[in-house]
């Protein structure tokens, strides 16, 4: 699913969210605007103006946070590596990891949205590996559907090599 895809979804199912909110007393049009605004430019971060993503952003403090398909990662043997992938735990969807035994998951946190949580506002889950065998391996991430464990909606994959 390419990122614009994924920006019209997002915002597509912020708005319906937002209006059953609405219907329901819980909120007003100009909430409902500033949701989607804020939903739209969280998308967006990881997003070139020429509207094709990045295949890793380096944060302030220096570390490289990995989020497109098949992108691959060079690290020292023992580093940690991050990857971070979009996800709306709202809906019930969930990523699951696969990765091989050298490998140490160290964490995997779903971030907080920007928008303090809002129905329908998407995130990003994100884990951190140490690559403990020098080497090169494939992490793989598979999302399943609500209710499924059996077949993935989407697999995204990363090539680690370890020196």
């Amino acid at each position: 699913m390419n990122t614009r895809l994924r920006i019209v979804s997002a915002g597509a199912l912020v708005l319906v969210a937002a209006g059953l909110i609405a219907a329901c007393g819980g909120s007003s049009p100009s909430t409902v605007t500033a949701t989607v605004t804020e939903t739209a430019m969280a998308t967006e971060i990881a997003t070139t103006t020429e509207g094709s993503t990045t295949a890793a952003t380096t944060t302030a403090s220096g570390s490289t946070i990995y989020t497109e398909d098949n992108t691959t990662i060079d690290v020292p043997a023992g580093d940690s590596v991050t990857i971070q992938l979009p996800i709306n735990p709202g809906t019930g969807y969930t990523w699951v990891a696969s990765y091989p035994m050298g490998y140490v998951q160290i964490s995997d946190d779903i971030l907080e949205t920007e928008n303090d949580g809002a129905v329908g506002a998407g995130t990003h889950e994100q884990w951190v590996f140490s690559a403990d065998t020098a080497g090169t391996e494939t992490v793989t991430f598979d999302l399943f559907p609500p209710g499924s464990n059996t077949k993935a909606e989407q697999t995204v994959t990363f090539t680690v090599n370890a020196s």
